[in-house]
């Protein structure tokens, strides 16, 4: 059994797409561990994508400000190869280029990601999830406050 984390952002919200996430994410045969609603910090949002802003240090303003006005879903979920199957689901970080039937793709529209970063924007695209076990780890004690010894 593997754990995964993930977030659906105030688009996502705004959007009335919780439960249709949560029943995609139930179809992988994926299970909520732990589910709650927060509005995040402009602190949990710089450590959440300090690596994205490294690279793109331009969307910082935007990237705060986008997730931290609104609340977000924050949910730990678990299961059979649960990093991958949630990524699958969400889709790529560029809706745009995310197959179709991925959250992303389906709900975010056709966001070009490279064309906003460079414009000092950001894709609002619907949800975040972890791409690897560090990753999972880190996150759920950032935004949960908790570590799981099963990670």
């Amino acid at each position: 059994m593997e754990k995964t984390f993930a977030i659906i952002k105030p688009d996502g919200i705004k959007k009335k797409l919780i439960g249709e996430i949560i029943r995609r994410i139930e179809s992988e045969n994926l299970m909520m561990a732990n589910l709650k609603v927060a509005k995040l910090t402009k602190k949990q949002v710089s450590e959440l994508y300090k690596e994205s802003l490294k690279k793109f240090p331009q969307i910082k303003k935007e990237i705060i400000d986008y997730m931290t006005k609104e609340p977000s879903i924050l949910m730990i979920i678990e299961g059979e190869d649960a990093i991958k199957k949630m990524r699958k689901v969400r889709g790529l970080s560029d809706p745009s280029k995310s197959p179709i039937g991925s959250v992303r793709r389906d709900f975010a529209g056709d966001q070009d990601m490279e064309d906003l970063t460079r414009n000092g924007k950001v894709t609002k695209n619907i949800m975040h999830s972890s791409g690897n076990r560090e990753e999972v780890e880190f996150e759920i004690k950032l935004l949960f406050g908790e570590k799981d010894d099963r990670l």
